[in-house]
C-alpha cells in the first residue's frame, strides 16, 4: 500500500521526462554549442525554477571543463544584478576583471572563474544552487548577496513568493526539479490566472516595479525580522555545506548609495523617525563640517527607507559575524568604498544608482576581491615581476564608450519608473524623445530600447567601422570589449590579435591567437602565429604552426603557406625539409618563393602602437646621450602600456651605466620575447660575466653561437669568458 502510489508517481515522472514535459533545472548543463560538449555552462533556464509570474534573466556565459584538469583552480561567483554586472554587459561584471586579474598575477595557473548569478534572487535560490556547485569541485566560492533579501524571488515581499514559512519554501525549490511538481504548479497558476482575469492589474514598469508586492516593510517590523532571519539561516547552511567540504568561501560586504539618493519611502512610526527627515539631518550635518555625525545619519536614513531595495546594515553586520563564525574570508569592500569616497560618503562616485556600482565601483569590486583571495594564500604566492597597478589594469582592460552609454540609458530608463518617480504620471519615457547625439550613442540607445538587440551583435559592426577608415587601434579597443563579453569564443580571439599584429604589438597577438586555438582549430590562427614565430627567430615554433596551417589551409592558400614554412625551414638549417619544400613549389610553378631574404633578426623593429612615439622618442636620446631623459621618458611609457621594448630600452640603458641588478630585473622580464636575439643575449653574458656567474655567461654565448654563429662579438665575448674563467 506505501510502496505502489510511490511507484506510480515514479512511473508517471518518468512519461512526462520521455514525453519531454517540463523543464530541466539542473544548475549546470553540457554546453549546446557544437564543438564545446567538453565544457558545462550555467542553465540558460535555470531561471523558471524561481521565477513563475516574471521574465528572467540568462546566467553569464562562463564555461567550464565537466572533466576537471589536476592543475585547475576552480572558482565559483554567487549573487544577483549586481555580480551580473548590470546596469553594464559581461565584460564588466567584476568577477570577469577578477579573473584577468588572477590570470596575470598566477601566469602557470588555470583559473575558472563562473559566475552563477541571475538578477533578482536572494539566498534561498543561492543555498539552492550549493549542492550541484559542490559537485563541481571548487575550490573557492565567491558571495555577495543581501540586497533582495525582500523583493527577491522568494522574498517576503516579493510577487515571486512562496510561503512565510522557509521549510515550505525551500520544500517547493526541491520539488521544481520534478515534472509532476511542475505540472501541479502550472496548473494552479493557470486556474489562478483563468479565475483573476484582469483583476491583478496588469503591472507595469521594469522588473524593479513589477516585482514587488508588498513594498512598504518598515525598520523591525515582523515582514523585516522574518526576511533578516531567513538571510541568516540560509548563508549559515551555505557556509556549513562549504565547510564540511573545507572549501573556502569569500563573503563581501554590501555596499549602497547612501549620499547621493534620497530615501525611496519615509512612514514615520511611533519609535522611527521618518528616513526622509533623517536623510536631511545628515546633509545639514555634512553642511555644517560635522562629518562623522553625517555619516551615521545617511546609513540610518538608508535603513529607515521602507522600500527595501538597498540592505540594511543588519545585513552586514551578520556578514560579519557568519564570517567569524564559519571561518570564511571576510571581503571588505564596504571599509574600500568608503576610503575611495569623499568623507567616507558613498555615492554617485561610485555607484550608478541604488546599489549597482559604476566602472570604478566595479574595478573596486573586482580589486578587493582579488586582494583577499591573494592575501589568502589559497593559489600561492603571485608573480610580482608580472603584476600591475590597478590604474594600469584598468586602463588596458577591455570597455569603451558603447559599454559606458549603454549603462548611462539602462539607468535613465530605469529611473524613470517607480520607485525612483513615485507618482508615474509625473515622470515619462525619455525613450521617445531622445536623440543620440553620435553612432557610437546610437547603438547603444538602440540596444537598450530593443529587446532582441545585444550588445554583442551591434559590437562587431563598430569595430569593423573603425577598421575601414582606418583606426586600428579603436577597432582593436571594441574587439577587446568582444573578447572580454565573450572569452571563449575563438573568433574574438583573432579578430583582437589581428588589429594587434597592425599596431605591431606581437607578444599579445601571438598570446590571443594561441587561446584562440583552445577553443576552434584554424587555419588562419596556426598561420599567423607561425608568422610570428619566424619574426621573432623562433624557427622551430614557426615551422610546427606552419606545418599546422598547412593541414588546415583550404587549396588556394596552400602554397603560401609552403612557401613561409620553406623560408622558415632555410633559416633554421632544416636543408633537407628546405629541400623537399623547393620541389614542391617548383612542380607547383611557385620557384619565384624560392627567392628569400638573408636571415636577420628583425623582432626588435616591431614597436607597439600604444607606446611607439615615446620609444622611438628615448631612442633619438639615447643616441644624443641623453639616457636620463631617455629613462625618465620609458618608464612613465610603462604607465600607460607595458611594451617589451621599452622594458629593453630600459635594461640596456642601465646596463650601460653599471646597474646591473636593475639591468637584470627588466631585460628578465622580456627574456621569452627576445631569446632568439643574439644581440639581446650578449647583454647576459656581459651581466653574468660582471658577476663572475662562469656557469650562465658560458649558456649564454653558447646560444648566442647556436643562433648566429658568424656573430659579430663571439670572439670578443668568448676572449671575456676565457680570461674570467
Amino acid at each position: 500500500m506505501v510502496v505502489l502510489p510511490v511507484l506510480i508517481l515514479l512511473l508517471f515522472e518518468g512519461v512526462l521526462r520521455i514525453a519531454g514535459y517540463g523543464d530541466r533545472l539542473d544548475l549546470f548543463i553540457t554546453n549546446p554549442v557544437e564543438g564545446y560538449e567538453k565544457y558545462l555552462i550555467v542553465n540558460p533556464e535555470i531561471g523558471k525554477k524561481y521565477f513563475q509570474k516574471f521574465e528572467y534573466t540568462a546566467p553569464a556565459n562562463d564555461i567550464f571543463l565537466k572533466e576537471k584538469p589536476e592543475s585547475t583552480f576552480r572558482i565559483f561567483v554567487m549573487g544577483s544584478s549586481v555580480v551580473y554586472g548590470f546596469p553594464y554587459e559581461r565584460n564588466l561584471m567584476f568577477s570577469r576583471i577578477m579573473q584577468q586579474r588572477l590570470d596575470e598575477a598566477y601566469p602557470g595557473r588555470s583559473i575558472e572563474v563562473v559566475n552563477t548569478a541571475i538578477t533578482a534572487i536572494n539566498s534561498f535560490t543561492l543555498l539552492d544552487f550549493m549542492d550541484e556547485i559542490l559537485k563541481q569541485e571548487p575550490d573557492a566560492i565567491l558571495i555577495y548577496a543581501g540586497h533582495n533579501e525582500f523583493y527577491g524571488a522568494f522574498g517576503i515581499g516579493s510577487h515571486e513568493t512562496m510561503s512565510r514559512n522557509r521549510f515550505l519554501t525551500r520544500l517547493h525549490i526541491a520539488f521544481m526539479d520534478s515534472r509532476i511538481y511542475q505540472l501541479i504548479r502550472n496548473a494552479v497558476s493557470a486556474t489562478a490566472r483563468s479565475i483573476a482575469g484582469d483583476r491583478e492589474g496588469g503591472v507595469h514598469g521594469t522588473l524593479m516595479k513589477r516585482v514587488v508586492k508588498n513594498s512598504d516593510i518598515l525598520l523591525y517590523s515582523e515582514e523585516y525580522n522574518v526576511a533578516m532571519k531567513r538571510y541568516r539561516q540560509n548563508m549559515e547552511a551555505i557556509l556549513k555545506k562549504a565547510g564540511k567540504r573545507k572549501i573556502p568561501v569569500f563573503i563581501g560586504e554590501l555596499v549602497s548609495n547612501i549620499h547621493g539618493m534620497e530615501p525611496f519611502n519615509s512612514i514615520p512610526a511611533e519609535t522611527l523617525e521618518a528616513a526622509i527627515d533623517v536623510f536631511r539631518k545628515a546633509r545639514a550635518a555634512e553642511k555644517n563640517g560635522d562629518f562623522e555625525e553625517a555619516l551615521e545619519l545617511y546609513y540610518r536614513a538608508k535603513d529607515l527607507d521602507c522600500i527595501r531595495f538597498r540592505a540594511s546594515e543588519d545585513v552586514n553586520r551578520m556578514i560579519n559575524t557568519l564570517s567569524e563564525d564559519y571561518h570564511a574570508y571576510m571581503v571588505p569592500l564596504l571599509k574600500v568604498f568608503q576610503d575611495h569616497s569623499a568623507r567616507r560618503f558613498i555615492g554617485n562616485n561610485l555607484m550608478t544608482e541604488h546599489v549597482h556600482p559604476n566602472v570604478d565601483g566595479n574595478f573596486l569590486m573586482a580589486e578587493t576581491f582579488f586582494d583577499c583571495i591573494v592575501q589568502s594564500g589559497i593559489l600561492g604566492k603571485p608573480d610580482q615581476t608580472r603584476s600591475h597597478t590597478a590604474e594600469y589594469f584598468r586602463r588596458n582592460y577591455g570597455y569603451t564608450a558603447l559599454d559606458t552609454l549603454l549603462a548611462y540609458h539602462r539607468v535613465r530608463n530605469l529611473k524613470g519608473y517607480w520607485p525612483f518617480v513615485m507618482d508615474e504620471q509625473e515622470g515619462y519615457d525619455y525613450r521617445i524623445t531622445y536623440r543620440p547625439g553620435s553612432h557610437t550613442d546610437s547603438l547603444a540607445f538602440s540596444v537598450m530600447k530593443d529587446p532582441g538587440l545585444q550588445l554583442a551583435d551591434v559590437r562587431p559592426d563598430l569595430a569593423r567601422r573603425y577598421e575601414r577608415s582606418g583606426q586600428i587601434f579603436e577597432a582593436y579597443c571594441e574587439y577587446e570589449a568582444l573578447l572580454r563579453m565573450n572569452p571563449y569564443i575563438a573568433v574574438n580571439y583573432r579578430d583582437a590579435a589581428t588589429c594587434l599584429l597592425k599596431m605591431e604589438d606581437l607578444p599579445p597577438a601571438l598570446m590571443y591567437f594561441q587561446k584562440s586555438l583552445e577553443y576552434e582549430e584554424s587555419f588562419y590562427a596556426c598561420f599567423r602565429m607561425g608568422e610570428i614565430y619566424l619574426i621573432m627567430g623562433d624557427y622551430s615554433s614557426a615551422i610546427r604552426y606552419f606545418e599546422k596551417a598547412f593541414h588546415l589551409a583550404p587549396e588556394e592558400n596552400k602554397i603560401n603557406v609552403a612557401a613561409k614554412l620553406y623560408t622558415a625551414c632555410v633559416y633554421a638549417g632544416k636543408t633537407k625539409q628546405a629541400g623537399d619544400l623547393a620541389s614542391e613549389l617548383r612542380r607547383a610553378n611557385a620557384a619565384g618563393y624560392l627567392d628569400i631574404p638573408p636571415k636577420h633578426y628583425v623582432f626588435s623593429n616591431y614597436i607597439p602602437f600604444q607606446t611607439r612615439d615615446r620609444v622611438v622618442q628615448a631612442m633619438q636620446m639615447v643616441r644624443e646621450d641623453r639616457e636620463e631623459e631617455a629613462l625618465a621618458l620609458l618608464e612613465s611609457s610603462l604607465q600607460t602600456y607595458d611594451s617589451h621594448m621599452a622594458n629593453r630600452m630600459i635594461g640596456e640603458i642601465y646596463l650601460k651605466q653599471g646597474d646591473r641588478e636593475k639591468a637584470l630585473d627588466y631585460l628578465n622580464k622580456v627574456y621569452e620575447h627576445f631569446r632568439f636575439d643574439p644581440g639581446f643575449l650578449h647583454h647576459f653574458v656581459l651581466l653574468y660575466l660582471a658577476d663572475k656567474d662562469i656557469e650562465n655567461a658560458r649558456r649564454n654565448l653558447e646560444e648566442i653561437r647556436r643562433l648566429d654563429p658568424d656573430y659579430a662579438h663571439l670572439e670578443l665575448l668568448t676572449a671575456m669568458l676565457s680570461q674570467l674563467h
